[in-house]
C-alpha cells in the first residue's frame, strides 16, 4: 500500500488544484535539497562568556523581586524558589 501511494506523490504534483493537485503560484521546489550539518561537527565557541556566580545571584535577585512585585499587583503571594 505504502509502494502505491509514493507512487503516486509525482502524479499528484501534476494535478490541477481543483482536484488536490498544487496551485499555480506555488514555488518550484529547489534542484539541490538543503545541507543539513554533519552529525559529529562540532558547534562554534560562543562569544559570550557564562554569568560569573556574583552576576547570577544578582540576576536571580531581579527576577525574584520582579515576580514579588507581579504577585503583590495580583494580590497573591509570592513564591520565591530555592537555587
Amino acid at each position: 500500500m505504502a509502494v502505491s501511494v509514493a507512487g503516486c506523490s509525482s502524479i499528484l504534483s501534476d494535478m490541477p488544484q481543483q482536484i488536490g493537485g498544487l496551485p499555480s503560484d506555488a514555488p518550484a521546489r529547489s534542484a539541490a535539497p538543503p545541507s543539513y550539518p554533519a552529525v559529529n561537527d562540532m558547534a562554534e565557541a560562543r562569544a559570550e562568556r557564562t554569568l560569573t556566580e556574583a552576576e547570577r545571584k544578582k540576576v536571580q535577585a531581579d527576577l525574584d523581586a520582579a515576580r514579588a512585585a507581579a504577585a503583590k499587583r495580583a494580590g497573591t503571594a509570592a513564591q520565591t524558589q530555592e537555587r
